[in-house]
């Protein structure tokens, strides 16, 4: 008798559907993240609007074993109404863009539910 485990990663796959994409992603530690960006906005009207953070500075903050959606149940905007994040995306870093397309993956909001 053969047995088969599946392999699973924490990382999204290249072609896997968006849902699953952002699943994996709001799973992954920041640690795993080095490179990317995350960039949110409290969408409260005349806050600050769209604010970006480096995974890597957010990882020294809050943790490099922290996972994603964990990090964003956390944040606050520090924009002055004190919101939660109402829209969040992972977008490739500054570094990552000269190497590779840049890639922006919604996370949480309106993007994400579609």
């Amino acid at each position: 008798m053969n047995l088969v485990f599946p392999l699973r990663s924490p990382m999204a796959a290249a072609n896997a559907s968006a849902r699953g994409q952002r699943a994996a992603i709001l799973a992954s530690p920041l640690s795993e993240l080095s490179g990317f960006c995350l960039v949110v906005d409290c969408l409260t009207a005349g806050c600050g609007g769209e604010r970006t953070f480096a995974a890597s500075d957010l990882a020294g903050f809050y943790g490099v074993g922290r996972a994603v959606g964990d990090v964003l149940r956390r944040m606050r905007c520090s924009g002055g109404c004190g919101g939660r994040v109402g829209a969040a995306w992972l977008v490739t870093g500054p570094v990552l863009n000269t190497r590779v397309r840049p890639r922006r993956v919604p996370l949480l909001g309106a993007d994400a539910m579609e």
